[in-house]
């Protein structure tokens, strides 16, 4: 059942369905906003293009979807999770996050080719949990909620160092169910 709600021009359906997944918040920090292109809107478009896309394809190969660009900012979710006890579909959101830090240098030579500012560090946080699904907006796209959600940002708001995964409580707790992962990951 879809719950709606209109204020003003902006509307938001929400669902009485929720989801069990990993959330993941990619906060991507460079000097664009310091440089001369701030001001230009086709290199600022070019700027954006090439991280997003570039995050995009690593988190599609591990079956995550975008949930929401918020400019430096991609909120992420990953599906799988229906088991508890896949703990492939864990080491796939972590081997994701992993991948996203690696390939910083190789998308920053893509920027370089057309003289924009590299990306000079990533903020990534995960966590699992139940979401809220909603559609929102005038295209009615999709969007989570949750504490799940809620953790992620300010774990990446507040505590994430830079170019580390930094994980919830939820999604450690889990972790630590899987000896595998727990030796293979610090």
């Amino acid at each position: 059942m879809w719950h709606h709600s209109n204020k003003g021009n902006k509307s938001i359906k929400f669902t009485d369905d929720s989801l069990k997944c990993c959330v993941c918040f990619i906060e991507f920090e460079s000097s664009i906003n310091n440089t001369a292109i701030a001001d230009d809107p086709p290199n600022i478009r070019e700027y954006y293009s090439t991280v997003i896309n570039s995050l995009s394809q690593i988190i599609n190969r591990y079956n995550g979807k975008i949930a929401k660009n918020l400019g430096d900012r991609l909120l992420c979710y990953f599906l799988n999770f229906s088991d508890l006890n896949n703990e492939k579909a864990f080491e796939d959101v972590i081997e994701c996050g992993l991948e996203i830090l690696e390939k910083r240098e190789a998308i920053n030579k893509e920027l370089l080719k057309d003289d924009l500012p590299s990306v000079e560090r990533y903020k990534i946080s995960l966590d699992y949990g139940v979401v809220d699904l909603a559609l929102a907006g005038d295209n009615y796209q999709l969007d989570i909620f949750g504490s799940a959600v809620n953790i992620c940002s300010k774990i990446t708001s507040s505590l994430a160092p830079k170019n580390e995964i930094i994980i919830g409580n939820n999604f450690y707790r889990i972790l630590k169910s899987f000896s595998n992962i727990a030796n293979d990951y610090n």
